[in-house]
């Protein structure tokens, strides 16, 4: 079996953003991107901004921000503070609620077939329940949550079908999708600077996800 890192994400939600103060002017005077860093598909709107770049994208609604990285993992963290908690530090008044930390890894099983992996992981011999769903064709999932250090950490995993490379001609791949949530309600005083706090543990909140993902072993 292999695992393949499958994208990361900080969401900052508020009670509410004032959308139409993210402008290009806006952010490119407050060092947020470059004057020639936009690409096509950027959007400017009262309702909702999309700035996409080579570097990121990120994506601004009334309830909430959305940064997504497009650089290697040992480059993300510079990449969100100095970005992202540009932002959230030229914003400190905006009444935040929450941030979540997400990371995201695929499980390719080498013999293609999730529904063992999934039995293996998940399933549970003689309860009602999965008696159900006992035939080869069953595949499994889950959902686990607990609290780790200020963190309320969320793990949902589901089997999903992925597309091959375009212009290739292999089939489409099947995989195990582990996506890890490390969520923080903030309290309601100083929470931009509870958030470029957190932010400055990325590394840290990812390697112990990545710990976790080390600890599966499905037998073959």
């Amino acid at each position: 079996m292999s695992w393949k890192a499958e994208g990361s994400s900080a969401v900052v939600v508020a009670r509410r953003f004032n959308v139409t103060a993210a402008r290009q002017y806006w952010l490119v005077k407050h060092g947020i991107i470059g004057e020639d860093d936009l690409l096509n598909g950027s959007l400017f709107s009262d309702t909702v901004v999309q700035v996409l770049t080579k570097r990121f994208n990120l994506l601004v609604l009334p309830d909430q921000l959305n940064f997504v990285p497009a650089v290697d993992a040992a480059e993300e963290q510079a990449l969100i503070v100095g970005t992202l908690g540009k932002l959230i530090e030229k914003l400190p008044h905006v009444p935040y609620k929450a941030l979540g930390l997400n990371f995201a890894w695929h499980l390719a099983p080498d013999d293609r077939d999730t529904a063992r992996v999934t039995k293996e992981l998940f399933f549970v011999p003689d309860r009602p329940l999965f008696q159900e769903f006992s035939g080869p064709d069953a595949r499994f999932g889950a959902y686990l949550s607990k609290d780790y250090d200020g963190f309320r950490l969320k793990l949902e995993v589901h089997p999903v079908s992925v597309e091959p490379p375009s212009g290739g001609n292999q089939p489409t791949g099947h995989v195990v999708r582990f996506v890890f949530n490390f969520h923080r309600d903030l309290a309601e005083d100083d929470t931009a600077a509870d958030i470029l706090k957190q932010l400055a543990r990325w590394n840290e909140l990812r390697s112990a996800a990545e710990r976790i993902v080390k600890t599966i072993n499905t037998g073959r």
